[in-house]
């Protein structure tokens, strides 16, 4: 059974408990504190990749925003109230059924001597609906058969037997880039509402708005494109079973009322956000370098200067060049208010500010400047650490193991990658890296490093690990990897990778860990491929005997 973490079941009971208030007493104060838990409860949801509940979520919160503007509107009318009851009530009724709290692991082993024999909660099977015989269910149902999915294949129009909701259904049409016909649309919409919590794929979808639109209304939540095919619906899917821990928004609010940042910290609060202020702008600097802000909320008008001031003299600073800064002002002035924002902001909000627009708009600020960041430190075909970034990473893992902790590191590149590549063709080639990647993933923890040296190369720094076993798990890893099939227009085909792995006290530079690992990686090329070769000094920490 598919089990919601304990903060989104008390979420639901909040939302719960301020419908009832709101009954009981038609305050319109409290209405509005139950749009806010809303709000908040459809986000986490999203987190959660749960489309269907989002939906109901998002029509809800239409409702109760459309009666958020004027207070003498409340209480509202019986029938809506009672319309917004039923809606209410299909959403909790659903979370109930599965109020059992859970969380998800993104890592197989929690530590290099535990592995988890249930790491995943949520369900594994994955219903691919296509004719009998088509060749992608073939690839895609061997490839997810190897990533412990249990793949299900049903016919066009049928009905699975079993009640449970699966984790995606992915949908492969008869012709390949034409419109799905009106009965195919008619299934996709049937079990969507059957199973609202699963993740629905469209594969081969014409490149035209009408397609795309005509099945996101029947319930898709991605329509894959012509010649994307098994290796980006494996993607997706593979992204679903992972939780990147949500790390906490920031923000840092400039502000010389008292009152106003009571309110502001108040409604940032209500969804999540954490906030710190200050009354000065000449501390701006110093608070800055010890909050580390995701995005900074700016009065305009203060004692000493103005926030136009304040934020071009921000942007000289290259750390704070491109961190998100709104301006909150009474201002109405157009031509102020443009040239604020030519001088460097990035929103500008009118006093008194709806608590639900403040937070979206942080979010939303704070969400494109995470990505920005995201990009510029990871590679974008498999989503790890790029070279610079690995490089930066392993010192900071050296500096913590330093002088008497434990820390490997191992190079690992794809053998004969290029003709890969020359033999099915560069996509081919990318989905073999993205494996790769995932199966990585899979098999590390969370406190590893795993980045895209470069090419067909990866790095791993392993910290606080025992040698031996690292040595045993990542030439399990290789073993698992060379049995990996990858789907290619003629079936499949498999690929071996060689090894160098180096380790701390042997190597105490980055530079040295790295230059010893690549060379070990180098011999065992040359030694013939598909294996691990330890550096030299590195053979007695695998052995317990001092060279």
């Amino acid at each position: 059974m598919l089990n919601f973490p304990h903060s989104v079941i008390v979420l639901a009971e909040t939302l719960e408990r301020r419908w009832k208030s709101y009954r009981d007493t038609g305050d319109f104060d409290i209405f509005v504190e139950f749009t806010l838990s809303l709000n908040g409860l459809t986000e986490h949801l999203n987190r959660q990749h749960l489309p269907g509940l989002v939906r109901a979520c998002q029509e809800l919160e239409n409702t109760a925003l459309s009666l958020f503007a004027d207070r003498s509107m409340h209480p509202i009318p019986l029938d809506q109230a009672n319309a917004i009851e039923r809606q209410l009530s299909i959403i909790l009724a659903e979370l109930h059924r599965h109020e059992t709290p859970a969380v998800l692991a993104r890592r197989v082993f929690d530590s290099p001597e535990e592995a988890s024999e249930d790491t995943w909660n949520r369900p594994r099977r994955v219903l691919i609906v296509s004719r009998a015989g088509h060749p992608w269910t073939v690839s895609l149902a061997e490839q997810l058969n190897f990533f412990g999915f249990t793949p299900e294949q049903i016919r066009w129009g049928l009905q699975p037997e079993d009640e449970e909701p699966p984790l995606a259904i992915a949908f492969i049409p008869d012709q390949e880039g034409r419109a799905y016909p009106p009965d195919a649309v008619a299934a996709v919409m049937a079990l969507r509402t059957r199973f609202p919590t699963s993740y629905f794929y469209c594969l081969s979808v014409p490149s035209n708005l009408q397609s795309i639109v005509l099945l996101q209304r029947a319930g898709a939540d991605a329509c894959v494109p012509v010649g994307n095919k098994v290796s980006d619906v494996l993607s997706r899917i593979l992204d679903l079973v992972e939780t990147s821990e949500q790390e906490m928004h920031r923000v840092l609010i400039v502000e010389d009322s008292a009152t106003a940042i009571a309110h502001i910290r108040r409604s940032l609060s209500q969804h999540g956000i954490d906030s710190r202020a200050i009354n000065d702008p000449r501390i701006l600097l110093e608070a800055a370098a010890d909050y580390r802000p995701d995005a900074i909320l700016m009065d305009m008008y203060m004692p000493f200067c103005t926030g136009v001031e304040v934020t071009s003299a921000l942007r000289q600073i290259p750390e704070y060049q491109s961190l998100p800064v709104i301006y909150l002002s009474s201002e109405t002035d157009i031509v102020q208010q443009v040239e604020a924002l030519r001088l460097g902001g990035d929103q500008f909000l009118t006093k008194p500010v709806n608590p639900i627009i403040l937070a979206s708009v942080v979010k939303t600020k704070i969400e494109r400047y995470r990505e920005m960041l995201y990009s510029g430190q990871h590679d974008s075909l498999t989503g790890l650490f790029n070279h610079s970034t690995s490089k930066g990473q392993i010192e900071r893992l050296l500096q913590s193991a330093l002088p008497d902790g434990k820390l490997v590191v191992a190079m690992i590149d794809i053998d004969r990658f290029k003709m890969v590549n020359d033999t099915f063709g560069h996509p081919v080639g990318d989905q073999v890296i993205r494996s790769l990647a995932w199966l990585l993933r899979g098999r590390l923890r969370n406190t590893d490093l795993i980045g895209r040296y470069g090419g067909e190369e990866f790095i791993l720094a392993l910290p606080d690990a025992d040698f031996v076993r690292v040595v045993s798990l990542l030439d399990q890893i290789r073993e698992d990897f060379a049995a990996l099939p990858h789907a290619h227009a003629q079936g499949t085909l498999r690929v071996t990778f060689s090894c160098g792995i180096a380790a701390l006290p042997d190597y105490a530079t980055t530079s040295a860990l790295i230059a010893a690992a690549d060379e070990a990686l180098l011999e065992a090329k040359r030694n013939g491929r598909n294996r691990l070769v330890l550096a030299p000094a590195a053979n007695h920490l695998a052995t317990g005997k001092k060279q």
